[in-house]
């Protein structure tokens, strides 16, 4: 080599430069990769999350579907006792309404008011005092009337009158 015009230089097999752009590169290729496994992880996880809200709307739809169906029924039981409560009061206007009417010519000797029948016994002059007097009342309040009539000794008439009703206007005591 002493006839170079030149100092012998040791030549590398991949420059600086190209050493430089090489790691760049490199660098940029991990940069990318772990963008895109964040980016899968973080898809992956929404995704759970998804399917938990998924799960608990399930679950909050079917509790409010359920709480409906609470509502409706307790609704449903307090129109029932509403409308007994109201029934009651009417069986029992409509029983002191007979009791009023009773004219001084009958006689009433026992009234038995059961869970859902009256029970009345007394003495008419007749027949027909005590069917156009209180039968009449009685026929429009119960759904079951029935009246047997004795004869007296004195031309009078001892009369058993049961009336009865298919919802009971007294509550039975729960012990």
């Amino acid at each position: 080599m002493k006839l170079s015009y030149r100092n012998p230089v040791v030549k590398r097999m991949v420059s600086s430069l190209t050493k430089i752009w090489i790691f760049y590169i490199v660098l940029s290729m991990l940069a990318i990769y772990a963008t895109a496994y964040a980016l899968q992880k973080y898809t992956w996880l929404v995704a759970r999350n998804v399917e938990i809200l998924k799960v608990q709307s399930s679950i909050y739809n079917h509790e409010t579907l359920r709480l409906k169906e609470d509502i409706t029924n307790t609704m449903q039981t307090l129109q029932g006792v509403q409308d007994k409560s109201n029934y009651i009061v009417n069986i029992k206007e409509s029983i002191k309404g007979v009791l009023e009417m009773i004219p001084d010519s009958i006689t009433i000797q026992s009234i038995t008011i059961d869970y859902s029948s009256l029970t009345l016994k007394g003495i008419v002059p007749s027949k027909q005092s005590f069917e156009l007097t209180i039968q009449q009342r009685l026929d429009s309040i119960f759904e079951n009337s029935h009246v047997e009539f004795y004869p007296l000794s004195n031309g009078w008439f001892s009369f058993v009158s049961i009336n009865s009703s298919v919802l009971p206007f007294i509550a039975k005591k729960v012990n």
